[in-house]
């Protein structure tokens, strides 16, 4: 019988700032080395000076940073990152290497590499950016480019990589935050490494009012993203999510918006027509059994592996699960592209329904 996991919010009798200090210095006892994984965006920012902070107040010395330049950055962010670079107290690796990719155009995902050396790149690759070595024509993934950066450290011992994610921003890392009874901000990557949330249970107000109480400056997109009614995210414009809103760009920064439609005239579609998309005649088509999803997947998301390889991973655990997963709904999901964030069940999410999910997407 599979076990049932009830997921409840609860609170503790201190403030969330005084918590991600705690935790922070938890994980300095804890591990060997200390990196934070530093995007530009105001959640790593917030997470970067909470451990600046703490070693100040530890003794001193300078902090480890990681950025995943995806080439496909702003130029507002990558000046905004540049600078802490530059900071005395900042020990940061740049990496700009070929990484597997997706983009998003009118339903379809396609495999694309960042930093690809076969064709033209968005905006030049920094000097200062850590490159394979001359004839490693490796494409890294996301499990790959960690054990890139732990080679790169070269350090003794147990790793611990900081990050800002937050459970408020959606359902599934909230499921994800509340998995484990002990330790609920680290998770285990390797047998030398973990991810690290020491932010998790903090609201965007949080952050923001740390950097008003701290006199933080953040990444001026923000102010433009707000004017352009986007969500407040660095990300690269072309996976799923960001790709139906890329048209902003054109408000946020037409120079960049130029771009990319430069390295990537295709998305050009994605922008003057996913609007008028119509999804009925898929539903009619494929929406009536997971055997019509899974032809779905099969024509729209291209090329062996990549994409294709996960759409049918997900697919397999929500046909497997006893959750509630209406086969609309599940097909309107794979249309949508975003598959990197899991399908939550479509029931309202009560700790009754969410225990008998046993849902493993």
């Amino acid at each position: 019988m599979a076990k049932k996991v009830f997921l409840i919010k609860g609170y503790i009798d201190k403030d969330v700032l005084t918590a991600a200090k705690e935790r922070i210095h938890y994980i300095f006892d804890l591990f060997d080395t200390v990196c934070v994984g530093f995007s530009g965006g105001k959640d790593s920012l917030a997470v970067l000076h909470l451990v600046k902070e703490v070693v100040e107040e530890r003794g001193g010395g300078k902090v480890n940073v990681v950025f995943y330049d995806e080439e496909l950055v702003p130029d507002r962010v990558i000046n905004f990152v540049d600078s802490y670079r530059r900071m005395p107290w900042v020990n940061m690796i740049w990496l700009a290497v070929p990484l597997a990719s997706t983009k998003f155009i009118l339903g379809r995902t396609f495999d694309y590499i960042q930093w690809d050396p076969k064709r033209d790149w968005v905006r030049p690759k920094p000097e200062w950016a850590y490159s394979l070595p001359a004839g490693d024509e490796r494409v890294l993934d996301q499990y790959s480019l960690d054990d890139l950066l732990l080679s790169i450290l070269n350090r003794p011992g147990r790793v611990a990589f900081l990050n800002g994610m937050r459970a408020a921003e959606s359902p599934n890392r909230l499921r994800a935050s509340l998995a484990k009874q002990h330790d609920t901000f680290i998770n285990q990557t390797s047998p030398r490494s973990a991810a690290c949330k020491p932010i998790y249970d903090w609201e965007e107000n949080d952050v923001f009012r740390f950097f008003f109480e701290r006199q933080i400056k953040y990444c001026q997109i923000y102010d433009y993203q707000i004017m352009a009614g986007l969500k407040l995210r660095v990300s690269t414009p072309l996976h799923a999510e960001a790709a139906k809103l890329i048209g902003k760009q054109r408000v946020v920064d037409p120079d960049f918006y130029n771009r990319i439609l430069r390295v990537f005239p295709e998305m050009a579609v994605q922008d003057r027509y996913y609007s008028e998309l119509n999804t009925d005649h898929l539903m009619e088509k494929y929406g009536k059994s997971f055997a019509g999803i899974r032809e779905y997947i099969m024509e729209r998301y291209g090329g062996e592996g990549g994409q294709l390889e996960l759409a049918l991973k997900r697919l397999d655990a929500i046909e497997k699960s006893k959750g509630y997963f209406p086969t609309d709904y599940v097909l309107g999901y794979f249309i949508g592209g975003a598959i990197k964030r899991m399908l939550v069940p479509k029931a309202v999410l009560t700790r009754d329904c969410l225990a008998n999910s046993n849902s493993p997407v």
